[in-house]
């Protein structure tokens, strides 16, 4: 998940996934082959704006700030990796809350990625950095 518990359009209805469609290229034949594509992964890829899909997951469960609000927070992230910290930055930098107003740390993310093209969220990142300075 890649957003706050308030989603992106900060309705509370929302919820932005980070989310890579898996799938075996046969290094033989070059063809990807069905058999091995990921089922989650290509399942929410395939699915189509304003389509209802039913979601679970752990409720009441959050990053939380350490207790000095001075303290660094330092993340370690590759790829999709990046989804919890996206939503954790947004508290920080982008939401009026709390936490926003009660951090005076610094945070880090250090986000790996093969190729500068594999950068994800790289504007929403770049408006963060601005809003934190």
């Amino acid at each position: 998940i890649a957003s706050t518990r308030y989603g992106d359009l900060l309705d509370g209805q929302t919820v932005s996934l980070c989310v890579r469609r898996a799938e075996y290229i046969d290094p033989i034949t070059g063809i990807a082959d069905p058999s091995k594509a990921g089922v989650c992964s290509n399942f929410l890829c395939n699915v189509q704006r304003n389509d209802v899909v039913d979601v679970a997951g752990p409720v009441g469960k959050t990053m939380l700030l350490p207790s000095d609000p001075k303290t660094d927070i330092i993340m370690v992230a590759t790829g999709t990796g990046i989804a919890p910290f996206r939503a954790f930055l947004h508290r920080l930098f982008m939401e009026e809350t709390i936490a926003r107003h009660q951090f005076q740390g610094t945070a880090w993310l250090i986000l790996g990625v093969p190729t500068t093209g594999g950068l994800l969220y790289k504007p929403e990142l770049d408006a963060m950095l601005m809003s934190g300075s």
